[in-house]
């Protein structure tokens, strides 16, 4: 490919909540922000460093020192949009939370729409997807979380490309392992509802009843998503939700437990504390998770994860088994986890840094925004995730017969199951 940039291209970050800092090492680490919003910025400049035919614009409603050349003040979506119109973009890569239809209507096939999933998609955007001549693709984080709506016409506009970890050498991650047994346990992520923090405090104690030497160290804050959130008395999380785990993590004098460490938000010292953990547990619940790369990080230290049976976890998880069915075997899947060895850490670093490296996964990118227009339908994944075989054949007869589309999907009727069992 030769140096000249052709195809212009946004990505739209939107999070006026996003602290004004310097962006300019998100090559090296997350500075310490959402993971959507890092990736958002994380693509682009790695675009823009390409022979690709492509040049990238990243459209922000926040202020910071980044290190992108075409980096654009924008105050909305029609903004974008108009912005995008004027200045020759023909494609903008959109975080799903911010689709809205009206607004991208107005702007027809002038302006080629990728949604990119951070989070899973409502079927009323899959029918939108399939539908509406400005839609591109849909750019999923995770394959299994593609997966999910196999049964969907959507599933002909869509693909999946893993979130982008920036690795450093093995020796790096090995030299912060605490190589000797332990039974350290850790929490990574933002303490709100939605991230499942809960579950594992309402686990602890049993935890604790099994292995008394057991300690759990608590890494993330309330403010992760909202650095404006007024917290609770321990400043932990916001007032009712801090109110509600923290009454499993108190001793009888209403003191808070001495084996657990809140350690609020961190950066790059977050490894030296993953490092000398033996169990790590990502959102135990798995709402509202595509591709967490907390699990990624959490791997890269050492840790062996135990968490949901759910599908982000089997595309970022190396060793499933640890992975329960119900939120009431959390407890002894951690207790079964610290009593078993420790991972063997080549095999967890050749699993994580292969999946979810650069040139790979870029390449997927270039291939998406290059070749928007053409057909594709992904090739089904190993793992047999509700029912993945049948919403394949009914894809196809769907793709044959539109009658068939008003046959509700697969996963409506699963997830229903899911939630009276759990």
């Amino acid at each position: 490919m030769n140096n000249i940039k052709e195809m212009k291209v946004a990505f739209y970050v939107c999070n006026s909540n996003m602290p004004n800092i310097d962006y300019s090492r998100i090559v090296d680490a997350n500075p310490g922000i959402a993971g959507s919003e890092y990736e958002f910025l994380f693509v682009p400049y790695l675009l823009e460093k390409r022979e690709n035919g492509i040049d990238p614009y990243v459209l922000v409603n926040f202020d910071g020192k980044f290190p992108h050349k075409n980096i654009v003040k924008v105050n909305s979506l029609e903004d974008v949009c108009d912005y995008c119109i004027e200045n020759g973009i023909t494609e903008v890569v959109i975080d799903i939370k911010f689709f809205n239809d009206k607004i991208l209507s107005r702007y027809g096939n002038r302006l080629k729409v990728i949604i990119w999933a951070h989070n899973n998609v409502p079927y009323h955007i899959l029918d939108l997807v399939s539908s509406k001549p400005y839609f591109g693709k849909i750019v999923n984080c995770g394959r299994e979380e593609m997966e999910l709506y196999r049964d969907h016409l959507a599933s002909l506009k869509s693909t999946y490309i893993y979130n982008i970890f920036p690795f450093r050498e093995k020796s790096y991650y090995e030299s912060l392992i605490d190589k000797k047994d332990n039974h350290n346990v850790v929490y990574m992520g933002s303490i709100i509802p939605v991230k499942g923090f809960h579950v594992l405090a309402k686990a602890w104690k049993s935890v604790v009843k099994n292995v008394p030497d057991a300690q759990l160290y608590v890494i993330g804050t309330g403010k992760l998503y909202n650095r404006n959130a007024i917290l609770g008395k321990y400043g932990i999380a916001e007032k009712e939700y801090e109110d509600y785990f923290m009454q499993f993590l108190m001793d009888d004098r209403g003191r808070i437990l001495n084996n657990v460490h809140f350690l609020g938000l961190l950066g790059e010292e977050k490894y030296e504390v993953l490092g000398k953990c033996k169990v790590a547990v990502p959102n135990p619940t798995g709402r509202s998770e595509c591709l967490p790369i907390t699990s990624i990080e959490m791997q890269l230290m050492g840790c062996g994860i135990t968490t949901i049976y759910h599908p982000a976890y089997l595309d970022t998880v190396y060793n499933k088994d640890f992975l329960y069915n119900k939120f009431s075997q959390l407890a002894n899947y951690i207790v079964k986890r610290l009593l078993s060895p420790k991972e063997e850490y080549d095999n967890l670093y050749s699993f994580i840094s292969q999946k979810f490296g650069i040139d790979g996964n870029i390449q997927r990118w270039e291939k998406v925004i290059t070749e928007i227009d053409f057909p594709m339908l992904e090739p089904i994944s190993e793992n047999n995730y509700q029912f993945k075989k049948l919403k394949d054949k009914l894809l196809r007869l769907k793709r044959d017969s539109r009658l068939l589309i008003l046959l509700p999907p697969i996963e409506k009727f699963v997830n229903l199951k899911e939630k009276l069992i759990r």
